[in-house]
């Protein structure tokens, strides 16, 4: 009976814990949005904004002049319901007026942030504000794109936005002058004034149970504390988990849980703060390495050096920006630490220099190297278990590269950054969409041969030809015909529609009278 008993909740709850996420997924992208709406401006860009609107994200475009972050609007106009899992977002609102509404909390918030950069602006210039306020609090609306492309090069992108690595040094700081119980409740007004990323959110989620574990005399588990921090992200966030910083964020942390330690173990004979800054970087990159590839198709091979150089310079910048927001009123005691952060900055951009001449270029990388990154550490692992036979393993990875390479079947695929490749047979080639494209990039991820700045029209193979579309494809059949949607609005063709704008990365296998779409 007791048996029983145990059985029937551990049932209850492992239901609950797998259909509560699948309703609140489907409650969060089943709202009903009308000709006239209230909403929060969450992000700007040249195409328009992103807006919050009952706690979903939607797109707008249209009239939204002088529209600024963080404002409320009654908007009024013409709703699209277009759903991006990835992205959270239900559809596009097509603005025709709107009227402003008063400002609240959480809009003052975004005053003081754009305020605070305005007076570093006055000290610094508009590209070291613009970098201070992103590392510190995560404001990186001005944050020059050469900028990011750098750190990116050196491996440390994750530092230049608020991400746990900040709140873990900004929470030791506080529990230094609040005290171990204060500082939970301190650092939580951070997170909420750094905009609540989800890296952040996770953190503080760990350390918050790392806090409670003492005076609740229980041991602290670090993956109960990330499993939880999971679950609480994906049910107040249910297209989080497609996010590559929720992804990122948490496969980081999970490699430095099961590996930081042996790696460190490993490397005793290296200085300690080498040791702990290589465990760490390895560590970290254990199962972010094939997200990295799939989302970025690079790998900078820079970024053990940048993570040990610039990550000290930029934990510094994370103190010395959170003094500036708190002391922005105090003009004095402002100006001397601009002062100081002016030379650190400097510095950091001296460092990023050097270390972009001396390491090498990022190395371009397709999916047949995640493969390979899997298979191997999974025969690994096994053989390492003691089962031997797993060693023959691998050789699935020759009949997947004649797959990838030959290509049987005809197949398309489509890259957001604007890049479509066609393979068939051993011949493989790339078009441009845009641009600004990097064709010569995308010619070494997909094994291409050719390249090609643009085109009308594509034959394929005997049953099948692409010709552009105004702003989109048609793949043109025997017996039927697609559109390849790759533009926003409304396609008024009479065409099954197979949209590619769905997910950063679309595949569609050509059969003699079906075709196989993976999206």
């Amino acid at each position: 009976m007791l048996i029983f008993k145990i059985n029937l909740k551990l049932t209850i709850i492992l239901i609950a814990f797998f259909s509560i996420p699948i309703i609140n997924n489907i409650y969060y992208y089943n709202l009903e949005v009308g000709e006239k709406e209230n909403v929060r401006i969450i992000s700007i860009n040249s195409y328009g904004a992103t807006a919050e609107v009952s706690k979903r994200k939607i797109y707008l475009s249209g009239n939204l002049k002088n529209v600024k972050l963080g404002e409320r609007l009654i908007i009024t106009g013409e709703f699209t319901k277009e759903i991006n899992q990835e992205k959270g977002v239900i559809g596009e609102f097509k603005v025709d007026d709107f009227k402003k509404l008063d400002v609240d909390l959480k809009g003052k918030i975004y005053r003081i942030r754009e305020d605070i950069f305005n007076s570093l602006k006055e000290k610094l210039g508009y590209r070291r504000a613009a970098i201070v306020t992103s590392i510190s609090f995560g404001y990186s609306d001005f944050l020059d794109r050469d900028d990011e492309e750098d750190m990116k090069n050196l491996g440390v992108l994750h530092a230049i936005s608020v991400s746990g690595l900040h709140m873990v040094l900004v929470y030791s700081i506080l529990k230094r002058i609040f005290g171990s119980k204060l500082a939970p409740i301190v650092s939580i007004i951070y997170v909420i004034f750094t905009g609540a990323a989800l890296s952040t959110v996770r953190s503080y989620i760990m350390m918050l149970f790392m806090g409670l574990a003492t005076p609740l005399k229980r041991n602290y588990n670090p993956l109960a504390s990330l499993s939880m921090a999971g679950v609480v992200l994906i049910l107040y966030k249910p297209y989080s988990v497609f996010e590559v910083g929720f992804q990122l964020s948490f496969l980081a942390t999970l490699g430095i849980i099961l590996f930081n330690k042996s790696i460190n173990k490993k490397l005793y004979k290296f200085p300690k703060f080498l040791r702990e800054g290589i465990s760490i970087c390895l560590s970290s990159q254990v199962f972010t390495f094939p997200i990295l590839i799939i989302y970025f198709k690079e790998f900078s091979l820079g970024f053990l050096m940048g993570n040990l150089l610039l990550l000290p310079l930029i934990n510094i910048v994370v103190v010395l920006g959170n003094l500036l927001a708190v002391l922005v009123k105090f003009n004095v005691l402002f100006n001397y630490i601009a002062f100081i952060t002016y030379y650190v900055t400097l510095f950091i951009d001296i460092s990023t220099e050097w270390l972009l001449n001396i390491t090498p270029n990022a190395l371009y990388l397709n999916e047949m190297v995640i493969i390979c990154y899997i298979i191997i550490s999974i025969t690994c692992y096994f053989y390492y278990k003691g089962y031997r036979k797993v060693i023959y393993f691998p050789l699935i990875l020759i009949f997947y590269y004649y797959m990838l390479v030959y290509s049987p079947f005809p197949k398309i695929e489509y890259y957001k950054d604007g890049i479509i490749a066609i393979s068939f047979k051993g011949e493989r080639s790339i078009v441009a969409l845009k641009k600004s494209v990097d064709l010569e990039k995308y010619k070494i991820v997909t094994l291409s041969q050719n390249s090609y700045k643009d085109f009308n029209n594509i034959r394929i193979n005997d049953n099948y030809q692409m010709l552009k579309y105004n702003k989109d494809i048609i793949l043109k059949g025997r017996n039927k015909s697609y559109v390849l949607k790759i533009s926003k609005g409304k396609n008024d063709s009479n065409y099954d529609i197979i949209d590619c704008k769905l997910s950063d990365y679309s595949k569609i296998i050509l059969l003699e009278n079906k075709i196989l779409v993976f999206n």
